[in-house]
């Protein structure tokens, strides 16, 4: 539990870090336009997110948003903390925190999350969704690998008896 633990620590820690360094540097080198990374395919630009998930919401003060984000991810993690056995729920829930956390308080500072990744036709996003992204995806890989283990654990147990067969012990003649 301890070495699950420290992965999903370690995770929130970098993804924390890492968007908050990817946000100041994005402000400070591109203001003046984008860079192209791989031509009509990437680019690194400067965008700000006033709403939710591709602006949705965009009308609603920004604190309530903020606040929000919050609650959502303290109802998450606390309801999904058992995953965190499992180093993909630890990390799930490492990178799911991270991610929620840090654009509620990018929101929270400022009204808006600055967003830098652009891809293709794709809104543009920045680290912290990507966390929420990969954390979703290891959160569904763990919560199915949670449900299949019970069952192997039962049926490998020495022992063990069907639960047909122990009906039919059981049965009057």
């Amino acid at each position: 539990m301890k070495r699950t633990t420290g992965l999903g620590i370690a995770l929130f820690l970098i993804t924390l870090i890492l968007d908050y360094a990817t946000k100041v540097l994005s402000e400070a080198h591109l203001a003046e336009g984008p860079i192209t990374i791989v031509p009509g395919w990437v680019w690194l630009r400067l965008a700000y997110n006033r709403g939710v998930a591709f602006s949705i919401m965009e009308g609603m003060p920004h604190w309530i948003l903020g606040v929000g984000a919050l609650v959502l991810i303290c109802v998450v993690v606390w309801s999904l903390r058992a995953l965190a056995t499992r180093p993909s729920g630890a990390a799930a829930l490492g990178l799911l925190a991270a991610g929620g956390i840090a654009n509620a308080i990018d929101r929270l500072h400022d009204g808006q999350v600055t967003d830098m990744i652009s891809v293709w036709r794709w809104p543009v996003f920045n680290v912290a969704d990507t966390a929420i992204t990969i954390g979703v995806g290891l959160l569904f890989w763990a919560s199915r690998k949670t449900k299949e283990a019970p069952e192997a654990s039962h049926a490998a147990s020495p022992g063990a008896i069907p639960a047909a067969a122990d009906t039919e012990l059981h049965r009057e003649p």
